[in-house]
């Protein structure tokens, strides 16, 4: 790779088992940082919508920061945030919600994105959504599926159309959607058991699907 970039950014939601025996995107990561190609790496994620989680149930964020840091990258050059429970909040929420001591997406002039490749194909539709098109990132994967099955891309042409449908289709009204509208942000989700969620994702993402 001869192009450097001012940032990585890394949708989580890579398999981890806890003692790094997988992350084989943050292990790209740290292949990218050491060849000396990019400035920063920002991890971005919470939890997937159907994971079970508890109160003691860390983030796929904080798991990759530590991940990367015990891997030697430096702590000031890992920003990281788990307010995202789903790919197009990957990018939402450190445009519109940036956490405190974190830059904005916005402030760096070149991106570059990792994931899996069952991934990225989503990841991309959502960038171009939100994102200037002289801030759009540039896609490299690695090899994986991550949620790439037929209902990954039932539910992804349900939510791109209900998107696509929004007065404001702007960053604000997307950031404004996912926290109003999509069950994943809704404060007692993670309180159902994982079938009863699918099936209410099913209930509105047809919704989402039928609307004109």
């Amino acid at each position: 790779m001869e192009k450097t970039y001012d940032v990585l950014l890394l949708p989580t939601g890579e398999p981890m088992n806890g003692n790094g025996a997988v992350f084989p995107v943050s292990r790209e990561a740290v292949n990218i940082y050491n060849s000396g190609k990019i400035g920063c790496i920002y991890v971005t994620g919470g939890h997937g919508g159907f994971s079970i989680v508890t109160g003691e149930t860390r983030s796929e964020a904080e798991y990759t920061r530590d991940f990367l840091l015990e891997r030697g990258i430096p702590e000031g050059r890992v920003y990281w945030d788990e307010q995202s429970l789903d790919t197009m909040g990957n990018f939402t929420f450190p445009m519109i919600k940036p956490v405190e001591g974190n830059p904005n997406l916005l402030d760096f002039n070149s991106m570059l994105v990792l994931g899996q490749e069952g991934h990225m194909w989503r990841a991309s539709d959502y960038a171009s959504l939100v994102l200037p098109k002289d801030k759009m990132p540039e896609i490299q994967t690695v090899p994986g599926k991550h949620n790439d099955g037929l209902i990954a891309k039932v539910y992804h042409n349900a939510f791109m159309h209900a998107l696509k449908c929004l007065k404001d289709s702007s960053a604000e009204g997307v950031h404004d959607f996912l926290i109003n509208r999509h069950p994943f942000y809704s404060k007692d989700w993670f309180e159902k058991s994982p079938s009863r969620r699918k099936i209410k994702m099913a209930k509105v993402g047809l919704g989402w699907y039928l609307k004109k």
